[in-house]
Parts: structure tokens; sequence; C-alpha cells
């Protein structure tokens, strides 16, 4: 969907929330409660179908489920995972926790891509089609969705900050930068983090 057909604009002025550009793990901290975020962007669709629903905060959360969701994902299995697993070499627990997660990624992604479909459906005829079946969906999705991040935060990041050097986070920070540059799913999910959706006039 096209940035000018969504009511926001983005604030790009600095790092997601209270993110430490010399630390990367705050960076994905920051990352996890930008999808917290939106979790209850989309509980709050879920609580106004069929007939109270804001349009603008659907549109929204097309954005960050087409874009910024797959960003994140992109990071976390493209270059913290493998870091992980570079330190952990041989460790079975942590090789299936994190293929765990990866699979989670996976289903989650097109759950994602779902429900944004049935969210744009939303936006253009200003009423669900199906509105128990989308409320289904919505919080089987949210509710997956904060667990996983909850998983994440006690386990992933814990790990990653005990056992990544220097030139790991070094990489990962890379890898951050490169996105910024690249992906606009990037901007997005950190202007959510930064709670900067601002409507336009």
């Amino acid at each position: 969907m096209p940035e000018d057909s969504q009511h926001l604009r983005l604030v790009e002025d600095g790092l997601a929330g209270s993110a430490d550009a010399n630390d990367p793990i705050s960076i994905l901290e920051a990352d996890h409660a930008a999808k917290l975020r939106l979790c209850e962007c989309l509980e709050n669709v879920a609580d106004g179908l069929p007939h109270s629903v804001d349009v603008r905060v659907a549109e929204n959360c097309i954005q960050i489920l087409r874009a910024g969701l797959p960003a994140h994902v992109a990071l976390e299995e493209g270059v913290l995972f493998p870091l992980i697993r570079r330190r952990f070499r041989g460790d079975l627990a942590t090789a299936q926790l994190l293929q765990q997660l990866e699979l989670e990624h996976s289903s989650d992604d097109l759950f994602a891509s779902e429900i944004a479909d049935e969210l744009e459906l939303l936006a253009a005829v200003r009423t669900p089609r199906n509105p128990e079946m989308m409320g289904y969906m919505l919080r089987g999705f949210f509710t997956s969705l904060r667990r996983h991040v909850e998983w994440e935060n006690a386990i992933v990041l814990s790990l990653a900050r005990r056992l990544l050097i220097i030139d790991d986070l070094a990489e990962l920070t890379a890898a951050i930068e490169k996105q910024r540059r690249e992906d606009p799913g990037r901007k997005l999910l950190e202007a959510l983090a930064e709670e900067g959706f601002i409507r336009k006039d």
C-alpha cells in the first residue's frame, strides 16, 4: 500500500524510543516495545468491531504488519540468531530454542499477511466482511505475538547481552544501520516505538 495513502507521517529524528545508539540490543528491545504497541492497536481494532473501528489505526497497523515486522524478523534471523549460534556452538537447547522462534516467525508472517488483507478490506469499505472471524483472528495473533515477544525478551536478548562480544555487537550495529538506509520497515518500526505516528492534516 503506497505511503501517500496512509494517514500518517513518520517521526524520523532519532533512534527508536530511548534506545542507545551505541547499544544494538537496546534497539532490539525498542523493536519489541513497538511490537507490543502494535498488539495494543490490534486489540483496539478488535474491541471496536464491527462498527467503531478507527480506520486510521487500522491503516497504521497494515504498514507495520507488511513492512515493520518483516524488518525486525530479518534482523533477528539474519544477524542476531547466527551470532548467538556462533557463541553457543554445539548447544542443543539453544539451537532448539532459536529454531522454535524461527518457526513462530514463519507462522506469524503468514498470519500477519492474512490480517493485513482483512484490515485493507476494512479500511476500504469501512466494515468487516465477517466481524466474528476478524475478531478471532486479531485476538489469536496479538496473543501469540505478545507471548513471543515476552519469550524473546526474557531469553534471547538476555543471552545476547551476556554472550555477544564487541565484534558481534559491531556487526549487529552495522546491520541495523544498513537496514535504516535500505528498508523503510525499519523506520516504520522505530516510529511506532517512538509513538511517532502522526495524523496528516
